[in-house]
């Protein structure tokens, strides 16, 4: 008996330290309507809004998976725009796409990312829904260098947006043919 309490002890300490429910390979739904093709394994934490997936620890690689930002709402969702503060990172419907890499890299510094630079937009399709791609090149507020990639579409609720974050040194180029492709099956049914 005091050993199967040691594993089940051991077995929750682990599913605590990774951080979630195991996120297995397949389509999984993020809220009632978003969904990407996991192409590995991943934590998953379960925000009010957003999910937050990880495989090595957020520090060391992020996804967030946010399935609506609505109108004026701050991109990562903390505040919502008002007449006292009418400026910031609100996500307005009808962007150009210049001006939605612009908000998610203004988002980013909000948010303490520093030197954020977003290279590379381009015109993406998600399943019918006309979006665009981005990368970020960035530094944590200790220095730590950081690439990111980013994806966003609008749909009849808002703006749904996955992005992706990692240390450039190694966790970055470890997986970044497998992430892309995963922000490539974005469907909002």
């Amino acid at each position: 008996m005091r050993v199967l309490a040691g594993i089940a002890l051991a077995l929750l300490l682990a599913a605590c330290a990774a951080g979630g429910p195991l996120v297995t390979a397949g389509i999984q739904r993020i809220g009632s309507n978003l969904s990407i093709e996991a192409g590995m394994e991943w934590s998953r934490t379960q925000g009010a809004r957003e999910q937050l997936w990880t495989i090595d620890g957020p520090q060391l690689n992020s996804l967030h998976l946010i399935p609506v930002v609505r109108e004026r709402e701050f991109i990562f969702l903390g505040e919502r725009q008002t007449r006292r503060r009418p400026d910031g990172a609100f996500y307005h419907r009808g962007m150009r796409p210049d001006e939605l890499r612009d908000l998610v890299a203004d988002g980013m510094r909000a948010a303490g990312a520093v030197n954020v630079v977003a290279s590379n937009l381009r015109p993406a399709d998600f399943g019918g829904r006309e979006g665009l791609r981005f990368e970020m090149a960035m530094d944590s507020e200790t220095g730590l260098n950081y690439r990111a990639m980013a994806a966003a579409f609008e749909h009849d609720k808002g703006l749904a947006l996955a992005l992706y974050y990692a240390p450039a040194e190694y966790y970055y180029p470890r997986d970044e043919a497998k992430v892309s492709a995963m922000l490539d099956t974005l469907r909002w049914k």
